[in-house]
């Protein structure tokens, strides 16, 4: 007995092409009257609500491993860069050297 060896044919249905997105110009954000993660190496912040307010405060890590938060003010605005504290008290700071 022979067995007949079928091709495999994929068909493909109409695709569309997908357009780049488009961005508004990038706006660098202010905590208090400075700018966010002023003078410090590789600053990279995120969203987090720090203080349970539900609001989204802004937290800024750099590569040396120093935290501060700027939480959420009237609006879109944001208070004044703070050190991030830990639970005991004390300054958190990821020693990242």
């Amino acid at each position: 007995m022979r067995l007949a060896v079928m091709p495999l044919l994929v068909f493909a249905t109409a695709t569309t092409v997908a357009q780049s997105p488009t961005f508004a110009p990038p706006v660098r954000l202010k905590a208090g009257d400075k700018f966010l993660g002023e003078n410090r190496l590789y600053p990279s912040p995120v969203y987090q609500d720090m203080n349970g307010d539900g609001q989204a405060d802004i937290v800024v890590g750099d590569l040396r491993g120093h935290l501060t938060v700027a939480h959420r003010a009237a609006g879109a605005t944001f208070g004044d860069e703070a050190k991030v504290m830990a639970a005991d008290g004390k300054i958190l700071d990821l020693q990242n050297w």
